[in-house]
């Protein structure tokens, strides 16, 4: 029965990011922009594809006591870095002056946000195998 389980969440969270690749369009280049475009993008995909995995990990593989082992501040931050990759790619068409700049500067958050959820993975030994 977990067998089910650990199926139809995988089949989830693919059918969510095959959304998100075809919602984001990384083949789909912007011409003068092409590098900042690309470099969000693929940078936010990278984001999702380890949020996700990170996500399956610990429901099936994650400690029972999670209230005991997270701090507030490491909670918050965590919330934080669930919403700001979204809102990025989400509100990317709505700047129209400076483009270039807030691609780079999203690109560097999710990015830094994907090492952040690995290197809490890593320190406190969760999911790890």
């Amino acid at each position: 029965m977990q067998a089910v389980f650990h199926f139809l969440l995988m089949l989830v969270f693919l059918i969510i990011y095959v959304l998100a690749f075809i919602i984001v369009k990384p083949l789909l280049l912007n011409h003068k922009r092409l590098v900042s475009t690309l470099s969000l993008k693929i940078s936010y995909l990278i984001y999702l594809a380890t949020l996700l995995v990170c996500v399956y990990l610990f429901m099936f593989y994650g400690p029972s006591d999670i209230e005991n082992q997270l701090s507030e501040v490491f909670f918050f931050t965590l919330l934080v870095s669930l919403f700001i990759p979204n809102l990025g790619i989400l509100f990317r068409r709505k700047v129209k002056k400076h483009r270039k700049e807030y691609n780079y500067v999203f690109s560097t958050i999710n990015l830094l946000i994907t090492l952040f959820i690995i290197y809490k993975l890593d320190q406190f030994n969760w999911f790890l195998f």
